[in-house]
């Protein structure tokens, strides 16, 4: 009955609000769940000391900047079949999922090149050699769960607008129990296999990648109203006229994405260039804004499916109702993690950093700062994610494209770069340009939905 509700059209705010929390709730667990997994590795490079921690920083910054593009493309599922599902047509929704996995794969061959090149980018950039050395190998280990990611986010978007979304979760949770245990005998060499130090971590990664998407798979297969068997039965097929549409929806979020990231990817590289305690402090403060940002992200994914669907059926009062509902929930979580990130800074970076090594006093000084200013953007960085998942929903991307690219390069990180070297203001300084960034975009995104929403001939 409440995958029924997921999909089924709200005629009230109570009722969105019900059918909002019940997708949203398993799409932000399964959220968290992810980000779990990555900081699990991050915490056990921590204990390997702030060199490796530095190291993966670098790396994952790449290949998360490269990740986003390929999940961009994937996502474009979502809003297509849910408009889909919204007007009837199953097996339109079904010929999206197909058009994903074959753009999943594609776009993955040339990301494995560049992956496999980090050093070389890192050296190019102006990192620490024994940093880029180190983070070469790890993004080579990263390489390899590249392309099951991708898939498995073709295979979310999928079951998500079918209102199936507490698989999502049990795989996620499944996947963090499976990578903390693979970490913890590839990185530190238990049970009779080499200590692979942050190499470790990622071949984890991309076991559990692989795995994950599997037991995706296996699921979709298995559930009959799915009918998941005639569409990857015709997976031979593709029809240029629907893959065209879901690039030409999907590019635009995978540029958003990597344009978002690149503001902290960007903020990374600045702070590699301050000091490798900078740099380590850096990453445990980005790594709890990227788990609180999970919830949000949920909501967002939810905000997606309900506006699809509604946008599927012309429903302008259901558009609006679901887009303003996600938001508002996005709010409502993200003020709660601020007021954590302000009042007990030193507990959230504690776990992340040996008590007895030398360095630990300086960098956990330096987390609980950027803490303080991350507790500032939380409610900009909810307003922004949900309101891009609503927009979304609408097939609204690439507007939002160009928002993005405004906010984040041309005003985010230079604004990071000018405080924190011409005003020295430092890791304070990059922190603040990022808030800045994050401000504006929040700004003109939830500006663009009310305008969108607010006239029915734009949205139908």
């Amino acid at each position: 009955m409440a995958q029924t509700l997921n999909i089924a059209a709200a005629s009230s705010w109570r009722g969105e609000a019900q059918a909002t929390v019940s997708l949203a709730l398993p799409l932000a667990g399964a959220q968290l769940a992810h980000i779990a997994h990555l900081t699990t590795d991050m915490v056990m490079m921590g204990w390997l000391g702030p060199e490796a921690l530095a190291a993966g920083a670098l790396a994952f910054n790449v290949y998360i900047t490269l990740l986003l593009f390929g999940i961009g493309l994937a996502t474009a599922v979502a809003p297509v079949a849910a408009q889909a599902m919204g007007r009837g047509a199953a097996r339109d929704a079904q010929q999206a999922v197909r058009h994903g996995l074959w753009l999943s794969l594609w776009v993955s061959l040339p990301v494995s090149l560049l992956l496999w090149e980090t050093e070389r980018l890192l050296l190019r950039l102006g990192q620490d050699p024994g940093n880029a050395a180190l983070a070469g190998d790890y993004g080579r280990a990263l390489m390899w769960g590249y392309c099951p990611v991708l898939g498995y986010v073709v295979l979310r978007c999928f079951v998500s607008v079918h209102g199936h979304t507490r698989i999502l979760l049990a795989i996620s949770l499944a996947g963090i129990l499976l990578n903390a245990a693979l970490v913890y005998v590839l990185m530190f060499g238990h049970l009779g296999f080499p200590a692979l130090g942050v190499v470790g971590a990622g071949i984890s990664t991309s076991l559990v990648n692989l795995l994950s998407f599997l037991g995706l798979l296996i699921y979709v297969l298995a559930v009959p109203g799915l009918d998941a068997r005639r569409m990857l039965r015709g997976l031979a097929r593709v029809d240029g006229r629907g893959l065209r549409e879901l690039i030409a929806i999907g590019w635009p979020i995978g540029l958003t994405l990597m344009v978002e990231v690149s503001l902290f990817s960007g903020a990374a590289m600045l702070m590699g260039l301050i000091g490798t305690h900078e740099l380590a402090a850096h990453q445990i403060a980005i790594q709890w804004a990227s788990i609180t940002f999970m919830v949000p992200l949920g909501v967002a994914q939810a905000a997606t499916v309900r506006i699809g669907l509604a946008a599927g059926r012309r429903d302008t009062a259901g558009i609006r109702r679901a887009g303003w509902t996600a938001i508002a929930f996005g709010l409502l979580f993200m003020g709660v993690a601020a007021a954590l990130f302000w009042t007990v800074p030193r507990l959230l970076v504690a776990p992340f950093l040996d008590a007895a090594a030398p360095d630990t006093l300086r960098v956990t000084d330096l987390a609980q700062a950027y803490l303080a200013i991350a507790a500032l953007f939380q409610l900009l960085d909810a307003a922004q994610g949900v309101a891009l998942g609503a927009l979304r929903g609408l097939k609204d991307t690439r507007m939002p494209m160009l928002i993005a690219g405004f906010g984040y390069w041309l005003v985010g990180l230079p604004v990071s770069a000018l405080l924190a070297f011409p005003f020295g203001l430092q890791g304070e300084g990059v922190w603040l340009g990022i808030a800045f960034g994050l401000a504006v975009v929040a700004t003109l995104l939830v500006a663009r939905f009310h305008a969108m929403t607010r006239e029915p001939a734009v949205i139908c």
